[in-house]
């Protein structure tokens, strides 16, 4: 797995529509949830294309961080519906608990 020494790579991996680089990204290791939620959030409202949207909201719910909940209720608003499952399944996801580092299956 690689090792993200910079967001703003990781970031252009996670947005990247290569499934490959999604993948090695979102279970590679990841830059700490408190530098990456605001450029999440800022990613948000830059992209409109219900997938992104889709992967960006799943990270937020595996932020740990209830301050997003917010965010995540706003897209519960969208006109996309898989934008509006992503957006339950990550607000389900932070109540879960579910953590920011991910295990490789």
């Amino acid at each position: 797995m690689p090792e993200y020494i910079s967001l703003k790579k990781w970031l252009n991996d996670i947005v990247d529509e290569d499934a490959t680089a999604f993948e090695d990204a979102y279970w590679g290791q990841r830059p700490s949830a408190r530098d990456t939620i605001p450029e999440i959030i800022k990613l948000l409202n830059i992209h409109s294309e219900p997938y992104t949207k889709g992967k960006l909201i799943e990270l937020l719910g595996e932020s740990e961080d209830k301050s997003v909940v917010p965010y995540l209720e706003k897209e519960l608003d969208s006109v996309y519906e898989e934008v509006r499952n992503w957006a339950k399944l990550a607000i389900d996801a932070l109540n879960r608990g579910d953590k920011w580092e991910k295990e490789p299956n």
